[in-house]
């Protein structure tokens, strides 16, 4: 019987960099390890919405080029490849403290994800674990840590 696959969410910062092939190859491995299918990824609408305004800011967008229909593109590819989750979870009022990282975790709780793979140091990597009653934990990781849990080259 083949292994269930790990369930994980991740946050816009490493899909970004993983899209555009740049800066950091842990993040660059995990987008990859994304469309190989080493892993079931999720979204939400918040999170494809975050995706396109990042890849549309005008620094952003001249590093590959990339015109609106491309945009456009690579978050429909991301829609159909990810599975898809409301992200609506409200009752996170202790987690985490920006607020803007609510709806991503909302997305990972509603998943079952088994991890949030981020690169956010100072508000979401510091909480390690989110335990919330009814729900799998959640494990926080930066994308090095989860290409070593999940075993992908």
């Amino acid at each position: 019987m083949p292994r269930a696959l790990v369930r994980a969410v991740v946050d816009t910062n490493i899909l970004v960099r993983g899209i555009l092939r740049r800066r950091e190859a842990a993040a660059v491995r995990v987008f990859d390890a994304l469309v190989r299918g080493d892993f079931r990824p999720l979204v939400s609408d918040y999170i494809l919405g975050e995706v396109r305004r990042t890849l549309r800011e005008p620094d952003v967008r001249a590093l590959r080029c990339l015109e609106n229909n491309e945009i456009d593109a690579i978050v429909g590819a991301l829609r159909e490849t990810c599975e898809f989750v409301p992200g609506a979870y409200r009752d996170l009022d202790k987690v985490p403290r920006d607020l803007k990282d609510r709806p991503i975790v909302a997305a990972d709780i509603e998943g079952g994800a088994h991890f949030l793979v981020t690169d956010d140091r100072r508000d979401l990597l510091p909480l390690k674990v989110i335990m919330l009653a009814g729900y799998r934990p959640l494990q926080i990781v930066t994308p090095g840590d989860f290409l070593l849990r999940i075993g992908a080259r």
